[in-house]
């Protein structure tokens, strides 16, 4: 599943996305709103769009674990073009299991689209593991460009994207005096005041934001997050 920004950002570039197609973590929760990736692909046929989750549902068409040894056998097709992995690897153990059979998965030139919280709320579905930065992708995807024209931050709410490195934050510290007068004055009205120990002593504090990043599969990458030296 996906939230309305990640469709909004990745169907831009939906000429682009080819099957046949894979969506990881495709059940749908019925319990709360959600946007389907399949609906980016409205031109491609049904046959090639394939949905997987460790759990049996709706929009499920095989009950896969791809951190599991002969797992990517079950699948119908051994490429794929497309690859969608939506708020998925923040509630995987294994995430670089689960990395290198994404890799194996998708096809030279092949397109992923992943999206992953930067900072969230902790949500196990059935487990919370982790949080992610650009780096971190470009380190679990060594064989996979990310591109940062096509890659986006957006927060919870609201429909404005951010570059890739705007991670958005309320800054408390040096950069305060960038902010309207009434506001400074409120935040320091509260500091003196000592009405909140917590947050407001903080130098920034990051509101929630997720990141989307769009990756093409290439036989000599290069890395445009992470120096390679960190690649293995």
């Amino acid at each position: 599943m996906a939230t309305k920004q990640t469709i909004d950002h990745f169907s831009k570039y939906s000429k682009e996305l080819l099957g046949p197609i894979l969506e990881i973590g495709s059940l749908i929760n019925l319990g709360y709103e959600q946007f389907l990736p399949k609906d980016i692909h409205s031109e491609i046929l049904e046959d090639t769009y394939v949905g997987i989750d460790i759990f049996q549902g709706e929009g499920v068409d095989y009950v896969v674990d791809i951190t599991k040894k002969g797992a990517l056998e079950m699948l119908p097709f051994k490429k794929f073009k497309t690859i969608h992995c939506h708020y998925v690897m923040e509630h995987v153990p294994n995430i670089f299991e689960m990395a290198k059979s994404i890799e194996k998965l998708l096809d030279v030139n092949g397109v992923l689209l992943i999206s992953v919280p930067i900072s969230w709320k902790l949500h196990r579905i059935p487990v919370d593991m982790w949080r992610f930065t650009p780096q971190s992708i470009d380190y679990l995807f060594p064989n996979i460009d990310f591109v940062e024209a096509k890659s986006a931050i957006h927060t919870r709410k609201g429909s404005v994207f951010y570059g890739i490195h705007e991670i958005p934050e309320l800054n408390l510290g040096t950069a305060l005096n960038k902010y309207p007068f009434l506001f400074k004055l409120a935040i320091k009205t509260l500091r003196k005041l000592r009405i909140d120990k917590t947050f407001f002593t903080q130098r920034a504090l990051l509101q929630e934001s997720n990141l989307m990043m769009y990756g093409i599969k290439k036989e000599n990458p290069t890395y445009n997050f992470i120096d390679k030296s960190y690649i293995n």
